[in-house]
């Protein structure tokens, strides 16, 4: 993975022990402490109270604000119960699956070492995500998830429980072609490897008990679902939609430890859940029909009625009583879930409930809540630093701590330029040579959008903020047909400017000019 030109976050490494002082701490939803000492001893908490006095021994942190400026407040850091994992292997390396074994079947994989997501675990960090569920993303059974914190050194310092969970998805083809092709294949092959699954238990327990017998063959792979199907393991399946989550219902009995990664219509049929299984909740809520343009006024009243109210699918499945966390999934970046979090909390959506549902509702349900989850002694040193409140449409994340490990997210200063308009652009990228782009913001400085045009590909900017007289620009890789972040500098002198990015394709050089102000007709 490459290291951003320009790195937006610096890991400091500090004394074995540190003190944060005269700092609003949030130890858990509804429990607020104003002007108290948070010290922290080698990745733990060690306390954590007001007129405390900081151990002699701790390097002191205190920020300094203004009288109208927001306090800093220390949050436990938040916690993703679904982070999904994308494998690409070239051809040569996808391993034949053994005999016997459908293709699909993947009950048995298992992350490595190698599958570490740097990219997406710094997004995630910036965040403000300290902890995640890392899940195979292929397959119909996907394999097994393991918990990890987000810092910096891969799998081998951040690991902390391997097969947390099986994961699964009914909406999978055969890419070679074969079966199953269909939603009906689907389902059937599910049904056929549980089936074969248990079967091969009770064929061993029954040899096993009277060896004179044929002894079974093993079915490779299969003994990966031995915990699922006794219920000692949850059952994370993937849903599309409302008929999607009542089939996987259907289908699975209440023996298995069911988990949903929502779609967020579960709203509109609450009543037909026949259980109230953890849902996994994305925020991706709808944007607005766009209703204005004469071409695209043919827009149905239920696509109306769903932009509506999905942003309150959230506080109604609480209201009903089901367990809900809510995920970064979904989004194109996890710094965006914040803004549908705001939508959610406007439509009904509690605050704490909000704040719970990233922390110590996940840490429950992951088996890490002695642990994670709240500002308390004896919990990992996971911490996030926000300017103000963190639910909030665009929080301004200061500091991120992972495992007592500062992560000092880029300062930035009062904006000098007013970079909104249309930018006309020239990247040098490595091994392509010079790519022309257009780049439009629109907005203020302090809280600016827009998007960029490359190759003929319009990207909405994931971030897009001014420091001095510097613009930085950071957008999804995916829409591009990469992996990770693509990030932009650009220094800005009138209606000029120069600088730099980095992404996938690695560093490069950028230049531009400004052709147009919000608004206006282009500027010769």
């Amino acid at each position: 993975m490459f290291a951003p030109a320009g790195a937006a976050e610096l890991r400091q490494p500090l004394p074995g022990a540190h003190a944060f002082v005269e700092v609003r701490v949030v130890r858990g939803p509804g429990e607020v402490l104003e002007s108290a000492t948070v010290v922290v001893r080698d990745g733990t908490i060690e306390a954590v109270g007001v007129d405390l006095e900081p151990p002699p021994d701790a390097a002191i942190i205190q920020f300094e604000r203004g009288d109208e400026q927001p306090p800093m407040t220390l949050y436990a850091g938040l916690i993703d119960a679904h982070l999904a994992v994308e494998i690409e292997r070239e051809s040569s390396e996808q391993p034949e699956p053994p005999a016997g074994r459908h293709p699909l079947v993947h009950s048995d994989f298992r992350l490595g070492t190698s599958d570490w997501p740097a990219d997406k675990v710094e997004a995630h960090r910036r965040a403000g995500f300290t902890t995640g569920l890392l899940a195979p993303a292929s397959g119909l059974f996907r394999g097994q998830s393991l918990l990890a914190n987000l810092g910096q050194g891969g799998l081998a310092k951040n690991l902390l429980r391997e097969d947390v969970a099986q994961h699964a998805n009914l909406h999978e083809k055969n890419p070679g072609g074969g079966y199953p092709q269909s939603l009906m294949g689907s389902v059937a092959l599910l049904r056929q490897t549980l089936l074969d699954a248990r079967w091969q238990q009770q064929a061993r327990r029954a040899w096993q008990a009277n060896p004179a017998q044929p002894r079974p063959d093993w079915l490779e792979g299969l003994d990966s679902l031995a915990p699922v199907l006794a219920g000692s393991q949850p059952l994370v399946f993937e849903s599309r939609d409302t008929h999607d989550s009542l089939r996987i219902l259907a289908l699975l009995d209440r023996e298995f430890d069911l988990a949903l990664i929502g779609h967020g219509s579960e709203y509109q049929r609450l009543g037909a859940f026949d259980r109230k299984v953890v849902h996994i909740l994305p925020l991706d809520f709808p944007s607005a029909p766009d209703i204005d343009d004469d071409n695209d006024r043919d827009v149905g009243l239920e696509e109306l009625r769903h932009w509506r109210l999905a942003p309150e699918n959230p506080a109604r499945m609480i209201a009903a009583g089901f367990p809900v966390l809510l995920t970064a999934h979904g989004q194109s970046s996890p710094s965006e879930l914040f803004e549908d979090l705001a939508r959610a909390i406007e439509r009904g959506l509690n605050a704490d409930q909000a704040l719970a549902a990233l922390t110590i509702w996940p840490a429950k349900w992951l088996g890490i809540d002695d642990r994670a989850g709240r500002v308390e002694p004896g919990f990992m040193a996971n911490l996030v630093v926000v300017e103000g409140e963190l639910l909030v449409e665009k929080p301004v994340i200061r500091e991120v701590w992972v495992d007592g490990h500062r992560y000092e997210l880029a300062k930035l200063e009062p904006p000098t330029v007013d970079p909104a308009g249309t930018w006309s652009l020239t990247l040098a990228l490595p091994g392509m040579g010079e790519v022309d782009a257009e780049l439009v913001l629109v907005g203020q400085p302090a809280s600016l959008t827009g998007t960029l045009t490359v190759m003929g590909n319009e990207s909405p900017l994931t971030e897009a903020r001014v420091s001095g007289k510097q613009l930085r620009v950071r957008i999804d890789a995916s829409r591009l047909g990469g992996a990770g972040t693509i990030s932009i500098n650009l220094d800005i002198e009138g209606e000029r400017g120069r600088g730099h990015g980095s992404g996938p394709f690695g560093e490069f050089t950028v230049r531009g000019r400004r052709t147009g102000g919000p608004g206006d007709e282009e500027i010769l």
